[in-house]
């Protein structure tokens, strides 16, 4: 790629900076399929002028190069550009779904249930996915069911296994849920054990297939929004290896399956679109 790409009418040619973040903007979506936004480019050169630390744009390049895709500095500075912003809760009509439709559904199979939060960040959607089980089932007549949150970010994934929080991450929930689901410990929120004890987290990168079999739904919610195109399917077809047959996928407002109509099948409830693998 040459300056002469980079120059919009009226510009001056890019820089070697700018130049430079694009190139590793790249190799991020390459190895991990997160592409930054071009709006946040200059993010992204702040943060890499911060971590190459005075080494020269080719010395850092081999150094992310060096990488494996989970590890090393390109997992440093993957961490370091990542958005952990969520909440409990978010998109109530999912969950509202989830417990009423989905849920009573799958018990009617007579088998244990798994379910997943893809890209889960600090946990508060796999925290959510269990809360709904016990809103559905409740804590004693409850068939065995698994949680598992995934996410690319060793940070994001500590707070998750701790499980305390702010009360502006429980904003969404009613006070029902919230007493439900979390004790007030301090000035902040800890996860009920009866909640905590069907989550675990795993760190994975959802450029590989998913370590996961039979999962019955999946929840991947506003995570391909920052995929390119051709990452997002590739995710897509993970996720339909990793489904039963008519297992269920949860999408963002702003994310589609759609045009995968050879895997998926939508299913329109009223405030919301899911998704059922074929």
């Amino acid at each position: 790629m040459t300056a002469a790409d980079h120059m919009i009418e009226g510009s001056l040619p890019a820089g070697p900076d700018e130049l430079f973040a694009e190139r590793v903007r790249g190799l991020v979506a390459e190895r991990c399929g997160y592409a930054p936004r071009p709006v946040a480019l200059p993010y992204l050169r702040a943060v890499l002028e911060q971590r190459r630390a005075g080494r020269t744009h080719e010395d850092y390049w081999s150094l992310l190069q060096a990488s494996a895709p989970s590890g090393g500095e390109l997992q440093h500075l993957v961490e370091d550009l990542l958005n952990h912003d969520t909440v409990c809760g978010r998109t109530p009509p999912h969950f509202d779904v989830l417990r009423q439709q989905v849920l009573p559904s799958l018990a009617s199979l007579g088998r244990s249930l798994r379910l997943a939060s893809l890209g889960c960040s600090t946990g508060e959607e796999a925290y959510t996915l269990a809360l709904t089980v016990v809103e559905a089932f409740g804590t004693t007549n409850s068939p065995a069911v698994e949680i598992v949150g995934l996410d690319l970010s060793r940070r994001a994934l500590a707070t998750a296994r701790a499980g305390r929080y702010q009360a502006s991450s429980l904003r969404e929930l009613t006070p029902a849920q919230c007493e439900r689901g979390f004790v007030r410990r301090g000035n902040g929120f800890e996860v009920r054990p009866e909640i905590a004890r069907l989550v675990r987290f795993a760190q994975h990168n959802l450029m590989s297939p998913l370590p996961l079999v039979g999962i019955d739904a999946i929840f991947c919610r506003n995570v391909l929004i920052y995929f390119t195109p051709a990452s997002a399917n590739r995710v897509l077809g993970y996720i339909r290896d990793a489904l039963t047959p008519g297992g269920w996928l949860f999408l963002g407002p702003t994310e589609s399956a759609l045009h995968l109509r050879e895997s998926f099948d939508p299913v329109t409830f009223a405030e919301t679109l899911t998704y059922r693998r074929r």
